[in-house]
């Protein structure tokens, strides 16, 4: 039997809006290394107990460092997404395809081994 995640107070760092806080539990984390570029990237998932996901991911190669967070809440049609500044409301099938688009668009520029690792990134989505 599979022993279930205690909720905890997150917060998540961003560098590209404001700190995001919830009480959750983590979901799904990944950790890829790209020896080509000596880039580590960490991506986090997250389940809130009001029922939103938090995401966050942090890539680095030892000297510089970005940290991303976005907190997402599926509203049916629409998903209210927020990087801790600013709120989107989107609808949420035009966010799955902009984001299959980019995900593809990125794979064009890697080889096999990196399509690879965003398919497994297409595949969470579809979950």
């Amino acid at each position: 039997m599979k022993k279930k995640a205690a909720l905890r107070r997150v917060t998540l760092e961003n560098d590209f809006g404001g700190q995001i806080s919830f009480t959750g539990k983590l979901d799904k984390e990944s950790l890829n290394f790209d020896e080509n570029t000596g880039e580590l990237v960490s991506e986090k998932i997250y389940s809130t107990e009001q029922g939103r996901t938090g995401y966050s991911v942090v890539n680095g190669d030892g000297i510089k460092r970005e940290r991303r967070a976005y907190l997402l809440e599926d509203q049916d049609e629409i998903c209210m997404v927020s990087n801790g500044s600013i709120m989107l409301g989107l609808d949420t099938d035009n966010l799955l395809t902009f984001f299959a688009k980019a995900l593809a668009e990125e794979a064009a520029l890697y080889s096999e081994d990196k399509l690879e690792y965003i398919q497994k990134h297409l595949n969470a989505v579809n979950e």
